[in-house]
């Protein structure tokens, strides 16, 4: 198996890093939110990847940390969840927030996450839960904490294209001038204020 690649990043787009390494120019495939966080071309660049083994492809997958791989490998476990699926989650809602949904059992919130119908987040929520704070564990569980309001308005923020870390600050500061017991609809318009 490919776990790691380190080398110059060739190309890029925003779901498709295309890293040189010892002359060869290996594919790998990244969530948007990766792809947005990728260096310029020309530098160099580590990724943790997964080798997905089909009968007629071999595709890479990348992830800048190890939560986003551990994530994505826990998500490609679930039925009806594929890899393309797990990478399209992936773009749409950072790790802990997706987590902190599926910690709170959030099929509600999960559902409103591009692709994800109300049978799969309760899937997701029910093949998740117990393994949630473990790969929270990978990084700072803050989030874990959110209130459910500031969670739905971080949703809220990313449905209309407002992408973190600008959203979860935006709600965060919304949240310190309304207080913690603002319900999401007054959360998601003073954070517009503060985009």
């Amino acid at each position: 198996m490919i776990e790691r690649l380190r080398g110059i990043l060739a190309h890029k787009t925003p779901l498709l890093a295309i890293i040189e390494c010892g002359g060869v120019g290996y594919g790998v495939n990244v969530s948007a939110r990766t792809g947005e966080m990728l260096p310029g071309e020309g530098s160099e660049l580590t990724l943790l990847t997964h080798l997905i083994v089909r009968e007629d492809s071999l595709t890479l997958y990348g992830f800048l940390d190890a939560q986003e791989k551990e994530l994505f490998l826990n998500m490609i476990e679930v039925t009806g969840i594929g890899p393309k699926m797990a990478q399209r989650i992936l773009s749409s809602i950072s790790p802990n927030d997706f987590l902190s949904l599926i910690a709170m059992e959030n099929s509600a919130g999960l559902s409103k996450i591009k692709g994800i119908g109300k049978k799969t987040s309760e899937m997701l929520v029910l093949a998740l839960k117990d393994k949630a704070l473990a790969i929270s564990a990978t990084a700072s569980n803050s989030s874990v904490a959110m209130p459910f309001a500031e969670q739905e308005a971080i949703l809220a923020l990313h449905t209309l294209g407002v992408k973190d870390p600008g959203a979860k600050k935006a709600v965060e500061k919304a949240a310190e001038i309304l207080g913690k017991d603002a319900d999401s609809g007054k959360l998601i318009a003073e954070a517009l204020r503060h985009l």
